[in-house]
């Protein structure tokens, strides 16, 4: 193993057992560097550059997965994507997701206001309309 990927593996460990160590915080850590078998099978050339690499290709298939489907995100082919590419498909994903988070939030936004509005209009308060709504449909 490359000592730079070494050294890079010791910092995110250290860093980890840092932020652990706050109040109601935590962070997982990378497996140790003496774990061979683990990282010759994730880093075959043992190289930082080559793991930054498989990290952003990661990054970029789960990124697609929860922003759009798991098999839209096996449909594309990483490998062939330059690492600028990778980064916009990351950050395109990442924007659809907050587009469809405040959309959602619009939403909850609108029923809660229109489910005022109906309570007001006949003279009850929230709960009571919720709680009749759920006896009628039960």
């Amino acid at each position: 193993m490359e000592k730079a990927l070494k050294d890079y593996i010791i910092a995110q460990r250290k860093e980890a057992e840092e932020f652990s160590k706050q109040p109601g915080c935590w962070m997982g850590s990378m497996v140790h560097p003496s774990d061979t078998k683990y990282w010759n099978e994730r880093v075959p050339t043992g190289t930082l550059k080559e793991f930054k690499r498989i990290q952003l290709e990661e990054d970029a298939y789960y990124c697609n997965a929860d922003a759009y489907s798991k098999s839209f995100a096996r449909s594309i082919d990483y490998s062939k994507m330059t690492d600028e590419e990778l980064d916009l498909d990351i950050k395109e994903a990442c924007e659809h997701m907050e587009h469809e988070r405040k959309w959602y939030e619009e939403q909850e936004k609108q029923a809660q206001e229109e489910e005022a509005k109906l309570a007001s209009t006949l003279g009850i308060d929230v709960p009571t309309l919720q709680r009749w709504l759920k006896q009628e449909a039960a």
